[in-house]
């Protein structure tokens, strides 16, 4: 009888989104990822089958199988999971081939970790620290675990029992804790509170080593995240070919692209010179070039100076601050302030001045829904196949709307974008997830978090699984859209959605294009729709609803006999200039307000069906104001008052 062998890595959420920056979350997803292509590797050459998901072409795997093929280079981007199901022919015993695994991954993960520790730490440690190469050793040692299970073909829900048998739980540490993984002991060994100095000299000697960007002042880590930020370097050393991390794009970087794209067009000579002078007057090396990779070539081509360009110089409050943007003469402070505000008075068409770089970002999560649903249903070989074609279409969906992937593989998708093209950016992935299974029952739900470029990466990341697991899956049934405003330490707006929502006169839209319609009316400049008339609905609704209609995420029902429709047409009249109103012009902005207003889920008994919206005729209509808020905020691309000319 054919035996499923199913094998799972871990642990991937603390690993993975304990992260302050893009690359170390770039770097954490693609490490597990490596470390998953060796076990699988293992698997193959043992003889056992990998059916889910499907790896035939798997650049990573390809890699890695054939890595010392002359001129192979290693992909950029992680696309395998941290758990697969193989196919075993009778004569093979799963317990070896799962060794093999085992052994393929743990030794993989320690080559990289020993050649990080002899480059990077052998030297200085003896010296400056007490016990480091102790507490290297136990995390290294002792934080990832490999769970496997052997069962019949058909049994599909055996390795999510396994899992729920907890086996593996990290020591207790001591001292003080890492920055960035705060449950482990940073490297040094000493006490803050007692051995302050001896703690700081061998942060700062290594520091002075790596380099500021290597490892930010006031950064203390353990020996995990520590081999998160460095590993990439010496896979030249460990499997022979390294992989590029150069340019990789921060949140401001990615926040800032469009911007930077549309300064290029209109006034490339401006914007470069700016740059220039940059570069003069700065006392660190200011290039970063972390919008190049975003940024089309005849803009690169336009403004050179200026894309690879850190972001961060086209922030007033920045370039105004001596602690953030240290230059050779302060003098020259007020002439750089001068020469940024020019280019925002630029004019730029019909939008008005081109204005300063959005301060926010989006960061997007999607996932596919009950796939083990799917698996019963067509077969684990026709899934892999569909998710084989959705991964391999990720990364160009998400260029094409000017982001940067960070882990695309089977149904998951992490990417970083500008905050004017998440939303269409997540909608065009659920359509290319459908058309990959070819009309099978088949969704995908997402998750957008709109944050501040330098609010904490692993909170925001924290969010956006929230908002995916508990807003758009759990609370809105599925193949649904969640996406809020990351704000304060708080989701300042939270709105939740089907892929597609009713409108007027029993029609259908995408939920996309309803914002859209609400942003082109909502423009700081040429806008019909004011923010005065959110504030007065919302005050409305919440007097009509009770006050859970004013709360972020939440949606209240409309009273019996209440006509919201008039009412939104007869607050939007009221602000129009002519007196009646053009009819069609009301109509059509009341339509768009009307639109967004209410909310729209699936239905539990229709949570895996194909249906475009699925939302239920019989029950009460509830209504809420953030998708109102959201296209608010979209509409003045999050800049606040320092992006104002």
């Amino acid at each position: 009888m054919t035996q499923h062998l199913h094998i799972s890595l871990g642990p991937v959420q603390g690993f993975v989104a304990q992260a302050r920056r893009t690359r170390d979350l770039w770097g954490g997803s693609y490490l597990l990822s490596l470390l998953s292509a060796h076990a699988m590797a293992s698997v193959r050459a043992a003889g056992g089958r990998i059916i889910r998901p499907l790896v035939e072409g798997d650049p990573l795997l390809r890699w890695v199988e054939h890595r010392d093929t002359p001129g192979e280079a290693p992909p950029r981007l992680g696309s395998l999971p941290n758990q697969f199901t193989c196919e075993l022919r009778d004569d093979l015993d799963p317990a070896l081939v799962a060794n093999a695994a085992r052994h393929a991954f743990e030794a993989a993960w320690k080559r990289i970790c020993d050649e990080v520790w002899r480059r990077d730490l052998a030297e200085l440690a003896p010296r400056l620290g007490r016990d480091t190469e102790a507490i290297w050793r136990r995390q290294i040692e002792q934080f990832f675990e490999l769970v496997w299970v052997a069962g019949d073909a058909d049994d599909h829900g055996v390795l999510d029992r396994r899992k729920r048998w907890r086996t593996h739980r990290l020591p207790e540490e001591g001292g003080d804790k890492c920055t960035v993984m705060p449950e482990l002991q940073e490297l040094s060994g000493y006490h803050r509170a007692t051995e302050r100095a001896q703690q700081d000299a061998l942060w700062d000697a290594l520091r002075d080593r790596l380099g500021p960007r290597e490892l930010r002042p006031r950064e203390r880590l353990c020996a995990v995240a520590f081999v998160k930020r460095r590993y990439a370097h010496v896979l030249r050393h460990v499997l022979g070919r390294m992989v590029d991390v150069k340019q990789w794009p921060s949140t401001i970087d990615v926040a800032a692209v469009p911007w930077i794209q549309r300064a290029a067009a209109i006034a490339a000579p401006a914007l470069d010179a700016y740059a220039e002078a940059v570069q003069r007057h700065a006392a660190e090396d200011p290039v970063t070039g972390g919008a190049s990779r975003l940024v089309p070539d005849a803009l690169r081509r336009a403004a050179p100076h200026a894309v690879a360009l850190g972001a961060n110089w086209f922030h007033a409050s920045f370039v105004a601050n001596p602690g953030l943007a240290v230059l050779r003469d302060d003098a020259s402070r007020k002439p750089l302030c001068d020469q940024l505000r020019a280019l925002a008075r630029l004019a730029d068409g019909d939008d008005g001045p081109l204005g300063l770089p959005p301060i926010y970002y989006a960061l997007l999560l999607a996932d596919g829904d009950r796939l083990g649903e799917l698996v019963k249903q067509l077969g684990g070989e026709p899934v892999s196949r569909a998710l084989a074609g959705f991964t391999e279409a990720v990364a160009g969906i998400v260029e094409a709307h000017h982001g940067v992937t960070v882990y695309a593989g089977g149904d998951d998708v992490l990417a970083l974008l500008p905050i004017r093209r998440a939303l269409d950016c997540a909608q065009d992935l659920e359509q290319r997830f459908r058309q990959a299974f070819a009309g099978a029952p088949a969704t995908l739900s997402a998750a957008v978090v709109f944050a501040h470029a330098r609010a904490p990466l692993g909170r925001v990341l924290a969010e956006a699984h929230r908002l995916l697991d508990e807003v758009a899956k759990d609370g809105n049934g599925r193949a649904s859209l969640a996406a809020g405003v990351y704000r304060g330490e708080t989701m300042a707006v939270q709105w939740v959605t089907t892929w597609e929502r009713p409108v007027a006169n029993g029609g259908r839209r995408p939920a996309t294009a309803c914002i859209q319609d609400a942003m082109r009316e909502m423009r700081p400049s040429g806008g019909r729709l004011s923010s005065s008339l959110i504030h007065d609905l919302r005050r409305i609704l919440g007097l009509l609803c009770g006050d859970a209609s004013t709360t972020p995420g939440s949606f209240a029902t409309l009273p019996d006999g209440v006509d919201i429709t008039a009412l939104v047409k007869a607050e939007i009249l009221h602000r129009l200039d002519r007196g009646d109103g053009d009819a069609p012009e009301l109509a059509l902005l009341t339509a768009t307000v009307d639109a967004l207003l209410g909310r729209s889920r699936r239905r539990p008994d229709r949570s895996s069906d194909n249906q475009p919206d699925g939302v239920d005729p019989d029950e009460p209509r509830q209504l809420g104001i953030d998708g109102l808020v959201l296209a608010s905020f979209l509409a003045n691309d999050g800049r606040e008052e320092e992006h104002q000319p």
